[in-house]
């Protein structure tokens, strides 16, 4: 079973103390996501008061420090135009990266996601799609570059569970152009986070867990620390 440990998102310390944020934090968070199972790592990068960035400076110690931590574990960071709204300012952040992820995570839904992926593979960097919606996986679609990302994110965003599944079916029938190399994580947020992993269980996806998801353990508890989330995403069913 194959799960990818998403550590903070765009979450800050008022939503969990124990959400990591500084280099120091991320490491540990990563070590022991991945001492419980976790096959990859994903997390947001912060710069030094806590805020998200794409800024060269701080996804090079970021992804440098984690990447030590965890040699053998693929670590992904996100790229969400939230982050950095001036499409060409975050264009030259990413071209000044010198410290390189082995993935990251690209929104389909985003204007210029096609400009980013592109500098992305310039950079050897390897691309998951990022598709909340059947519209996502249309621009994916229609631009050609699907087939460039190694692995496909389904990630439904409502918080009522039929209308996040109707999302699900929605994507999955957009990818006609699936290829075979390429594998598919399902994820939900927040409410519908553990059923939705129980769907991804039964369709043979991966699978995503971590505070960036939810707050919460299966039983409605909140989450002592993203090791637990990923513990018990593998007994959860």
């Amino acid at each position: 079973m194959f799960i990818k440990a998403a550590l903070n998102g765009s979450r800050s310390k008022a939503d969990h103390p124990d959400i990591p944020v500084t280099t120091a934090e991320l490491v540990a968070a990563a070590t022991s996501a991945v001492l419980a199972g976790a096959g990859a790592i994903h997390f947001h990068v912060r710069d030094h008061n806590g805020k998200e960035t794409l800024e060269p400076q701080f996804v090079n110690e970021q992804v440098k420090a984690v990447k030590a931590a965890v040699p053998e574990i693929p670590v992904g960071i996100s790229t969400g135009a939230w982050i950095v709204p001036d499409i060409s300012q975050r264009l030259a952040y990413i071209r000044e990266w010198e410290v390189l992820p082995n993935f990251v995570s690209v929104n389909g839904h985003e204007a210029g996601f096609e400009r980013i992926i592109q500098a992305i593979l310039d950079k050897k960097i390897g691309v998951e799609a990022g598709l909340n919606s059947a519209q996502a996986a249309t621009n994916f679609s229609s631009s050609g570059l699907l087939k460039e990302c190694f692995r496909l994110l389904i990630e439904p965003e409502e918080q009522e569970l039929t209308a996040a599944l109707a999302t699900v079916k929605a994507i999955e029938d957009k990818l006609t152009d699936k290829q075979p190399h390429q594998t598919v994580v399902l994820h939900g947020f927040d409410s519908t986070c553990w059923e939705i992993l129980k769907v991804a269980k039964y369709k043979g996806y991966d699978l995503r867990i971590g505070f960036e998801d939810t707050l919460l353990d299966p039983s409605g508890a909140i989450a002592e620390s993203n090791e637990a989330l990923v513990k018990a995403a593998f007994h959860w069913s």
